[in-house]
């Protein structure tokens, strides 16, 4: 899956730089054919903008989140020969526990048989 949108994210270590970045240390794994996990990316990635920043701030070892808005960038220094690629993140989701089917929890209220035939219109989606 590598690093780019939608992919989930492990942290293992989080650094606040200022008020409009943090820098996460982060990895990125996929299973293989054997069915066995085998890490696609791993590196720091700076949370940049205040709002992804101070979100990233609070992300604690072991915290998996799902990457939203990111971008890579390199950057070639002639006098040193070296290139520099930049891994940014603008948004991203806190993985809230509940893994199945990536929605929100099904309502657990009992309801209504089908056959019953009974409308009630605090039901209705109107």
């Amino acid at each position: 899956m590598g690093f780019r949108t939608g992919a989930w994210a492990k942290v293992w270590e989080v650094k606040p730089m200022s008020d409009t970045s943090t820098k996460i240390r982060m990895s990125v794994s996929r299973k293989n054919k054997q069915g066995e996990y085998e890490q696609d990316f791993s590196g720091f990635v700076l949370a940049i903008g205040t709002a992804a920043a101070h979100k990233a701030a609070g992300l604690k070892e072991g915290d998996r989140i799902k990457l939203g808005d990111v971008d890579v960038s390199t950057k070639y220094d002639r006098d040193k020969k070296v290139t520099y690629t930049n891994f940014k993140m603008f948004s991203f989701d806190l993985d809230d526990g509940n893994n199945s089917a990536g929605g929100p929890s099904a309502s657990t209220d009992p309801q209504p048989a089908v056959d019953e035939g009974e409308l009630d219109d605090n039901r209705l989606p109107f």
